[in-house]
């Protein structure tokens, strides 16, 4: 009797565990955080926390723009963002604000932005100091900033 009374409650015990699990794990593997190093390649630091996004994705293929803010306990841009060297042909840029090099950053943003409606709160403010690397393939774009000052990060995507 006291197996069978051990046994059942081994088994209430799997059958509690294992969903928790499975539904913790089918959360980490579709994050957005993980979409971003599954389409870019990239490893994101682990204490990324995501503060907020916007998205119009609707297409079959995941095409449309997305847009979202993460918060970093880093302070240093080049721990940050780490490529993976996948199998895909990424081109990257990178640059800050004291360079007139930006390659029209800011407006390519501004212009995502608007099309999102992102409210004020939200928008980077881009008068502080700021990092940013821009990732490229095919005709989809990756454009990330991060503003050492305040450990924010903005992902702006565009995926054509």
């Amino acid at each position: 009797m006291k197996v069978i009374n051990v046994l059942v409650v081994i088994v209430v015990i799997v059958a509690i565990l294992l969903p928790a699990y499975l539904l913790k794990e089918a959360k980490n593997n579709f994050s957005h955080k993980r979409q971003y190093e599954r389409n870019w390649q990239l490893k994101l630091p682990s204490k990324f926390k995501e503060l907020d996004q916007y998205t119009n994705q609707g297409g079959f293929h995941g095409e449309g723009i997305r847009y979202t803010i993460f918060k970093s306990k880093e302070k240093h841009f080049s721990s940050i963002l780490e490529s993976t060297s996948g199998r895909k042909i990424i081109k990257k840029y990178s640059g800050d604000t004291l360079h007139d090099n930006e390659r029209d950053i800011k407006k390519y943003v501004e212009n995502i932005l608007l099309r999102l409606d992102v409210s004020k709160d939200n928008i980077p403010n881009f008068n502080e100091v700021y990092l940013w690397q821009e990732f490229n393939y095919e005709s989809d774009r990756l454009v990330v900033l991060y503003f050492p000052n305040r450990k924010l990060c903005y992902f702006v995507e565009e995926l054509r």
